[in-house]
């Protein structure tokens, strides 16, 4: 688990350090071990924050406090757990006063406590197992981080990928689709169609060796040879409903 300490206080951060070392001496055999960054700047972590599986963050220095910037990573595509450790902000009552946060993030307080640090990992372990993996989308004006069935269809064209999602955006990705593809074909619903095409099964409505048509009329080219495929990949789909 790679885990980032994002705190404005020294000493805290530090002393943040080595009991997570201490947790993952203990754990290494188990849940495995920790790989741990510590930063004082929320704008440097804010820059690449998609690497981390878990965030312990109190930043009280500055115009962006910890909640803030929490908050600010969420709306980034961060899908890992965030532990806000209160100290000079009680955290905790900040999110409770906001109804839409009060499970979204995990809490502790400072000084932090060996027991309830040991239980907040359990939790948090737990949480980033079951986590939805996203899919990183890099324009030449924006990354946008998706779910796997935000994808509706990918076609190549103008030296480019575009990418549709369903809820109507183009997103157009500098890449080949082969390389488009290898970045996401670990995703059960996204299907090949030829050197040009990709959809995700999960919208697909029919097929034939030429062409599929998707559940809202969009007909997308294809390839005779994939039509096996496109017939496998369907099938198994719908054992998943």
């Amino acid at each position: 688990m790679h885990i980032a300490i994002c705190d404005d206080n020294i000493a805290d951060r530090k002393q943040l350090e080595r009991l997570l070392g201490r947790e993952s001496d203990k754990r290494k055999s188990t849940t495995g071990v920790f790989y741990v960054d510590s930063f004082g700047d929320s704008d440097v972590l804010g820059k690449n924050p998609m690497p981390y599986d878990l965030f312990f963050i109190d930043m009280v220095k500055g115009e962006t406090d910890g909640l803030t910037f929490a908050h600010d990573l969420r709306n980034a595509g961060v899908t890992a757990p965030i532990i806000l450790c209160s100290s000079l902000i009680d955290y905790r009552a900040k999110t409770a006063a906001i109804p839409e946060l009060t499970d979204e993030f995990m809490h502790l307080a400072k000084p932090i406590i060996t027991k309830e640090l040991s239980e907040a990992l359990d939790k948090a372990i737990l949480l980033q197992q079951n986590r939805i993996p996203t899919i990183e989308l890099r324009s030449d004006k924006e990354t946008l981080y998706v779910k796997e069935d935000d994808i509706v269809y990918a076609v190549y064209e103008d030296l480019a990928v575009n990418v549709f999602l369903n809820d109507g955006t183009k997103v157009r990705v500098l890449s080949t689709m082969e390389g488009f593809y290898g970045s996401v074909s670990m995703f059960s619903h996204m299907l090949l169609l030829s050197e040009k095409s990709m959809i995700n099964i999960a919208y697909l409505e029919k097929y034939s060796p030429f062409h599929v048509t998707l559940k809202d009329g969009t007909v997308v080219k294809s390839s005779p040879f994939s039509l096996s495929v496109i017939k496998n990949a369907f099938q198994m789909y719908q054992k998943e409903l």
